[in-house]
């Protein structure tokens, strides 16, 4: 069973290697995978790297280039526990939103576009830069928008619960 949990643990280990497997398919490592897949399941949402490398028989080391990788990535963040050098990686629901609003490409990318266009002047490499500038611009205001109707699906989600 599962921390408090009344669900077998081969199912539940099952179910994070199924959905490892799918974030692999979509380009995430390995092992990131299978440390953020166990995060979402764990009641807690948090846990040490030896509680994960002990949960998924893996290597200290793996499971710090794994986290690190996370990390970067917005998928959790590490926490400090007061009084030690231990830190505790925690996934809750602000993931999601870190992943959507916070992507790097989006709000880097409007820089390094402005600069190429400016440097092609007036040409088709131009022109392409500026549709995919406009993609950008474009992507960011529907994110925005998207994230507000988001969280009030959630408020009405959260109503509804017992």
């Amino acid at each position: 069973m599962t921390e408090g949990s009344s669900v077998p643990q081969d199912e539940v280990g099952r179910f994070v290697e199924r959905f490892a497997s799918t974030l692999t398919d979509a380009g995430f490592p390995r092992l990131a995978a299978r440390v953020f897949a166990t995060l979402l399941v764990s009641q807690s949402g948090r846990m040490t790297a030896a509680e994960l490398a002990e949960r998924l028989h893996a290597s200290a080391g793996g499971v710090s280039g794994a986290v690190r990788y996370l990390v970067q990535v917005r998928l959790i963040r590490a926490e400090r526990e007061p009084g030690t050098r231990r830190h505790t990686y925690v996934v809750d629901d602000s993931w999601y939103e870190a992943t959507v609003t916070g992507n790097p490409f989006l709000e880097r990318g409007e820089a390094d576009l402005r600069d190429g266009i400016a440097i092609l002047g007036d040409s088709p490499a131009a022109d392409r830069l500026t549709e995919t500038l406009e993609l950008i611009q474009f992507l960011r205001e529907e994110t925005r928008a998207m994230m507000l109707r988001w969280q009030e699906r959630k408020a009405a989600l959260r109503t509804r619960q017992p």
